[in-house]
């Protein structure tokens, strides 16, 4: 497809995130942006303007109307995975098909990890459940993941002015206490980390709406991902909160692969802190699995 951009496009594709950079001729911005999105058409399509993916898909003779941004994007994928198919049939575990997240395509790998069943998908938000947590911290595994479903659907309430409150009310729902920065939660095996997702629309899919905080810098990171539950929670009306889901997620060479591309360093606190933290990148959940887990399999 790269083929089909206009030399415009095809520059400004080439020094994307690159201030001050000399223009380059059509041969060698041909060449970067081959580098760079070559088997990768859903960032391909996402580094593209409106206008851009308007003159691509008439060149494709896609009709496209008055459709947006992410309308064109989902078009320009299907002409796209046409031509790579030709007449052959490939299953979506060979030619995934994206979903459309805060207007971008967005390929959910299959969950790796272990996660509650869902009659529908995306998953609904849970009904109101009352308060069960255990009356001591669970002593397996499974009794871990029992207290995580019984705190499906309960009300953590308004958070007020403290950003970790429903991360400690979820924690408590599972019986455990506040314990230190250096080992995980639970027995010092199993990091219990909840992390914001969001719909665009009712019943839509699921997105992760911000990088969850994992550790401050100086703390062991990497550490706290061994073995982590991640406890899905969505915003309700009125400053409330639930937990919508859960996902156990061990480590393995491809988490700590994509653990290490995605962690990063940022300030952690109030506005002028000095303090900074290891934060996860949103993109970790599509491709550790944790998205398939909220939208389907």
């Amino acid at each position: 497809m790269a083929d089909l951009l206009a030399p415009a496009a095809l520059r400004r594709l080439a020094t994307r995130r690159q201030r001050g950079a000399a223009t380059v001729d059509i041969a060698e911005a041909h060449e970067r942006v081959l580098a760079r999105w070559d088997g990768d058409l859903c960032g391909f399509l996402n580094a593209l303007s409106r206008d851009e993916l308007a003159a691509l898909a008439a060149r494709l003779g896609v009709a496209v109307g008055e459709a947006r941004s992410p309308a064109l994007r989902a078009l320009l994928w299907d002409a796209g995975a046409r031509l790579e198919r030709g007449d052959a049939e490939l299953a979506a575990s060979v030619q995934p098909r994206p979903i459309v997240l805060g207007g971008h395509l967005i390929v959910q790998a299959p969950a790796r990890g272990a996660y509650p069943p869902s009659a529908r998908w995306p998953r609904p938000v849970p009904p109101p459940a009352p308060l069960a947590p255990p009356h001591d911290e669970p002593e397996t595994l499974d009794e871990l993941l029992a207290a995580a479903d019984r705190a499906l659907g309960v009300r953590l309430g308004p958070r007020g002015r403290d950003k970790g409150a429903w991360g400690l009310r979820a924690q408590a729902l599972l019986g455990l206490r506040e314990g230190t920065e250096r080992e995980p939660d639970w027995r010092g095996d199993v990091e219990v980390k909840t992390v914001p997702i969001a719909c665009e629309h009712d019943g839509g899919p699921w997105r992760i709406v911000e990088d969850p905080a994992i550790a401050m810098v100086g703390e062991p990171a990497l550490a706290k991902l061994q073995r982590t539950l991640w406890l899905a929670r969505c915003d309700l009306p009125g400053g409330d909160a639930t937990l919508v889901s859960w996902y156990l997620l061990d480590w393995d060479a491809d988490v700590a692969r994509l653990a290490r591309r995605d962690l990063h360093e940022r300030p952690k606190g109030p506005a002028g802190t000095s303090a900074r933290g290891w934060y996860l990148a949103k993109r970790f959940f599509a491709d550790a699995g944790m998205l398939a887990s909220l939208n389907g399999p």
